[in-house]
């Protein structure tokens, strides 16, 4: 039986309109601790909508947050990540020009421990290069040389520094968009199994997409939204693909000829 205190994050009546659109209608999540959490439905059902909010990029128009069992406003991305939530969406917000290390400590680069560093911020590339060496050994990631930049690797390499990242610095809560969405049947393999490990390093995880095969190869439950609402939750063990597919169509698969 699940209990209060297995909960780690938990969202309650979230709402969210765009106009005289309902993205988000009195919406529901319960991310418990060390899980990965499935959250499907087809284009336009408020998945994203619904991540972004805890993430801290939108706002809710309605409905609480809690985290660890208290409730907290998150306004911005900065209140996200003092929590602990880290975010990767499709596009990864890699930045093409800059080599792994500096992708890895964009926005919070290392500075010279000294007078120099903290009156002209200048950065330890240094420290960050070894960092980041270390990050990737210990992940078991091999994608050769850090110093190139960014767009000179694969689309699987450049998932891989993007969920090491949240690695490094995720404390609690692992928010991913579409990891797979760009990548071939080799490298989003790779992705999933990088993806497993997020919880070995204490993380739980919410993870969108529209492939069944991968939710099913890594979650432990699933949960549904249509429509801006949610309608269901299942433990993957216990549930086929084909309900999950009805779910998110409305369409009884008892019904379809």
């Amino acid at each position: 039986m699940r209990k209060d205190n297995d909960i780690l994050l938990q969202a309650k009546g979230i709402t969210k309109h765009f106009g005289g659109i309902c993205a988000l209608d009195q919406v529901d999540l319960e991310l418990m601790n060390g899980e990965i959490l499935g959250l499907v439905g087809d284009n336009g059902a408020g998945k994203s909508t619904l991540i972004k909010i805890i993430s801290g990029v939108l706002p809710k128009d309605s409905g609480e947050i809690y985290f660890e069992g208290k409730k907290v406003d998150i306004k911005s991305i900065k209140n996200a990540k003092d929590l602990g939530i880290e975010t990767v969406y499709q596009d990864l917000a890699l930045v093409n020009t800059l080599n792994v290390p500096a992708n890895i400590f964009l926005s919070r680069e290392v500075t010279y421990d000294n007078m120099l560093g903290k009156i002209f911020r200048f950065m330890n590339h240094k420290k960050m290069y070894k960092e980041s060496e270390k990050l990737l050994k210990k992940l078991g990631i091999n994608i050769g040389d850090l110093a190139k930049p960014m767009i000179e690797y694969s689309g699987g390499q450049r998932q891989a520094v993007a969920v090491s990242k949240i690695v490094y610095w995720g404390k609690k809560i692992a928010l991913l968009d579409e990891p797979t969405a760009s990548l071939g049947v080799r490298e989003s393999k790779i992705a999933l199994d990088l993806i497993k490990t997020l919880r070995e390093h204490g993380l739980s995880v919410v993870i969108i997409s529209h492939n069944l095969q991968h939710i099913f190869s890594i979650v432990d439950r699933i949960m549904v939204l249509r429509r801006g609402k949610r309608v269901g939750v299942k433990n993957a063990q216990e549930v086929e693909a084909n309900e999950i597919v009805s779910m998110i169509t409305g369409v009884d698969r008892n019904n379809v000829i």
